[in-house]
């Protein structure tokens, strides 16, 4: 470890302090040069200097400054480039590798081509609101049919602030709400459409859902599988959800009864390939072998919606 000196010669702490200026650290600088004196003497120099202090001090907070606040060329044309692609501005600030709050609003106070930058893709954006707000009629009073029309759309499960963005022949949400004030009896009633709407859209995506996993759920019931048992597995609904989407949806029962008839046939070839196997005078062992096969088979009987099914046929000697 190089000697400390403590007498230190002015130029070396010129030399520490505009190194330090430029961004290194102090480790970094004694580290490199094994002629300068380690970090601690370097500590102790700036408490026996107030004046050596001061300007470490203001050394280390104009590097800060300009890692917080430097103007990047790079940064602001990938800054630019990210806006124009139709992000908005408080969406990127802050991002990684983009310059945060503070430092975005000194670009804009101090970077005239940044600034000049900023004005142009804000000023397309301005000219197509405007656009897009002459083409939107302007709304008044309150109109009885129209406020039945986003009702309905309501109901049907789509979204209130995207039906009135989208849809230009209605009004913008402003108005929407100041017709919601005006008029209690249309603003009741759209909360009850809001009430539709979530249970519409949620059995919507109920549906998809189940469309997305019938073909794994047949494949496992033709294989000896229940819907019981499926529900317990983590990758798959309860059974509870399992049985509602049966019951709901014609398409997902109608797939789920044929899984059944198949799995009947599946078991009843493993039980013949069990006899097979053994032969005609391994009949006890055949039986044996085939009694776990014969007892979930029996469990598996009363197949989903069987209840249903025994309600709504005639009993006998009915007949009405």
């Amino acid at each position: 470890m190089p000697f400390a000196t403590p007498y230190p010669q002015p130029a070396v702490k010129a030399a520490i302090l505009a190194r330090v200026a430029a961004g290194e650290t102090v480790k970094d600088i004694c580290r490199g040069d094994p002629a300068l004196p380690t970090p601690e003497s370097i500590s102790i120099w700036s408490r026996q200097d107030p004046a050596f202090r001061e300007a470490m001090a203001a050394a280390r907070r104009r590097v800060d400054w300009m890692r917080r606040f430097a103007f990047d060329e790079a940064v602001a044309a990938a800054f630019l480039a990210r806006v124009a692609a139709g992000e908005r501005v408080k969406a990127v600030v802050g991002q990684p590798g983009m310059p945060g709050q503070a430092t975005y609003r000194y670009w804009r106070r101090t970077q005239v081509g940044f600034q000049e930058g900023l004005w142009r893709l804000r000023g397309f954006r301005y000219a197509r609101l405007a656009e897009q707000h002459r083409a939107r009629p302007r709304w008044g009073a309150f109109d009885p049919a129209v406020a039945d029309r986003i009702l309905v759309r309501v109901a049907r499960g789509e979204g209130w602030a995207r039906i009135l963005e989208t849809d230009r022949s209605l009004p913008h949400r402003q108005a929407a709400m100041l017709w919601r004030a005006a008029e209690p009896e249309w603003d009741r009633a759209l909360k009850i459409a809001f009430r539709f709407g979530r249970r519409t859209a949620a059995a919507a995506r109920s549906r998809a859902r189940a469309a997305e996993l019938t073909e794994a759920i047949t494949s496992k019931i033709v294989t000896g599988a229940s819907l019981c048992g499926l529900g317990r597995e983590p990758e798959m609904p309860c059974a509870a959800t399992l049985l509602r989407w049966f019951h709901r949806w014609p398409d997902f029962a109608r797939e789920i009864d044929e899984a059944c008839e198949f799995r009947d046939w599946w078991f009843d070839d493993q039980i013949l390939a069990i006899g097979e196997r053994h032969g005609p005078l391994g009949l006890a062992a055949a039986r044996r072998e085939a009694a776990p096969l014969e007892r979930r088979m029996n469990g598996l009987a009363k197949r989903p919606g069987w209840k249903r099914r025994r309600d709504a046929a005639p009993m006998w000697g009915d007949h009405s």
